[in-house]
């Protein structure tokens, strides 16, 4: 399909099927180019791609206006479509019965328990938000490519009610699509909420937006907590929180005290239920906290 499979040069303006390519999406399109040339080259038949994150990473020098954003952002997201298209191309069996599956989703993250959500959000998130709905509101006004080749482009939106926008996410594709939580995903986001899907779907890797690495679950204890020691699952995140959207529970001192309990008891090889139990041994936090939310 046109271009293919290419590596892109970040310093110059560069092209794909004729149209202009970000900086903020170079790394993502020049991992997938490099695995492509690999032996270990992945399959994956299921894609989730944040576009909360492809507004994060779209870069500008100069000041651009709303309108010029969200066409930029669509920009993007078809450029990602079809490279990722190309991709599947090259990788996936000829003949195959089952056509992979790119969804592009938009999450409502302010709808969060308010237990949960950060007092103070990072900095640019409302614009990112005020954009991320205009952006949705473009894609339903205007007819998008519903495939190419063999691969099928879809959109995503939460609603508006309080809750984890991931789950619905999840719900909502495995009630349209049979079978789908068997599917090899990759998933390209940058909040960590999101990552509790690999409970949800199978083989599932994150690739990292702004670095290009392939980072699986063992990977998102240090990419989240910046602790080896800790892994990464529904307690800790909801104890230790995150950059983004998930407020700390404790204070430092706290999690100090997780961090040389999961180093001296070696969490990173234990299963989930035990690292529930060690923490419930520390008496740190109440089960309505950090135990009884479904994320």
């Amino acid at each position: 399909m046109g271009d293919g499979v290419k590596f892109l040069t970040p310093d110059q303006p560069q092209l794909y099927n004729g149209m202009v390519v970000s900086y903020g999406i170079i790394p993502i399109l020049n991992a997938l180019a490099g695995l492509s040339k690999s032996r270990n080259r992945i399959p994956w038949t299921l894609y989730l791609v944040n576009v909360e994150t492809i507004i994060r990473d779209r870069k500008t020098k100069e000041e651009v206006t709303n309108t010029q954003m969200i066409e930029n952002v669509i920009t993007d997201i078809t450029v990602m479509a079809q490279y990722i298209a190309s991709y599947n191309s090259m990788v996936l069996p000829r003949g195959s019965k089952i056509r992979a599956m790119v969804c592009f989703y938009m999450n409502k993250y302010e709808n969060l328990p308010h237990e949960h959500i950060r007092d103070k959000l990072p900095k640019g998130t409302e614009d990112r938000w005020k954009i991320r709905n205009l952006v949705a509101e473009k894609l339903k006004s205007r007819e998008f490519t519903a495939s190419y080749e063999d691969t099928d482009i879809l959109f995503f939106e939460s609603n508006d009610k309080i809750g984890y926008p991931h789950k619905e996410l999840a719900k909502e594709l495995m009630h349209q699509y049979e079978g789908l939580q068997y599917r090899k995903t990759l998933m390209i986001s940058h909040v960590p909420l999101d990552f509790h899907l690999y409970k949800v779907f199978d083989e599932f890797t994150l690739l990292e937006s702004y670095t290009g690495a392939f980072k699986t679950k063992k990977d998102f204890g240090k990419k989240v907590f910046q602790l080896d020691s800790v892994p990464f699952n529904k307690y800790t995140h909801l104890l230790l929180g995150d950059k983004w959207y998930i407020k700390q529970l404790v204070d430092n001192k706290t999690k100090k005290l997780i961090s040389d309990r999961a180093e001296r008891e070696s969490w990173n090889v234990l299963p989930d239920k035990e690292i529930l139990k060690s923490l419930i041994s520390m008496n740190i936090a109440s089960y309505a906290q950090f135990i009884r939310p479904d994320i």
